[in-house]
């Protein structure tokens, strides 16, 4: 699990704990997951990487398929957003509010039913996600596979929604004197995979 000593979300991203019928497990791979948020601006388009995060959810299995997913819970520190430039992470940290909201959470409020037929599947993630002190209701498109790997259950899960900060109340981030302003809308991408952890 990657540890929330910090996205302390969310991120989603991650290390996760996903316990099933049979009360198998999952962890996150560190390896094998991204949390990305980008925009545009002025000047270029920017982009910031999320590489600490917690997440949580119960994958239900049934006769080794994966049956549905939910309790989807995600956290992770405003601070833990990370692009190349110091001066664009202090801007959005401040226009984040993260002095007085240094979190930013997801949690889901429904369950997704996966296809019997199919160790493939494409849903909507439902859940509030909470940002600056603001929470709204969001639906996130998902792709997601099971498979396996000498006999150890892998669940890949990918996708990708726009928001605006206005949203959330926040103000877009400006430098240089207002010569750099930010566009209102984001994309937040993540991949990531889950691997079943060894029965001992």
């Amino acid at each position: 699990m990657f540890k929330y000593g910090m996205i302390g979300v969310i991120s989603l991203l991650l290390a996760g704990t996903t316990v099933n019928q049979k009360s198998q497990s999952f962890e996150l791979s560190k390896e094998k997951t991204s949390v990305l948020v980008t925009g545009t601006s002025t000047l270029h388009n920017w982009k910031m990487d999320l590489k600490i995060f917690d997440c949580n959810a119960n994958f239900i299995m049934k006769n080794s398929r994966l049956t549905s997913i939910d309790k989807v819970a995600f956290i992770c520190k405003t601070t833990d957003l990370k692009s190349d430039y110091s001066l664009m992470d202090k801007k959005t940290y401040s226009a984040l509010k993260s002095g007085t909201f240094p979190e930013i959470k997801f949690n889901g409020i429904s369950s997704m039913e996966i296809p019997a037929y199919n160790n493939k599947f494409t849903d909507n993630l439902r859940g509030n996600l909470f940002i600056a002190g603001k929470s709204i209701t969001v639906s996130i498109p998902i792709n997601g596979t099971l498979s396996s790997i000498n006999g150890i259950n892998i669940i890949d899960i990918s996708g990708e929604t726009d928001l605006k900060l206005s949203d959330f109340n926040i103000v877009p981030p400006t430098a240089m004197l207002g010569a750099l302003k930010t566009g209102n809308g984001i994309t937040v991408s993540f991949s990531l995979q889950f691997i079943q952890k060894s029965v001992k």
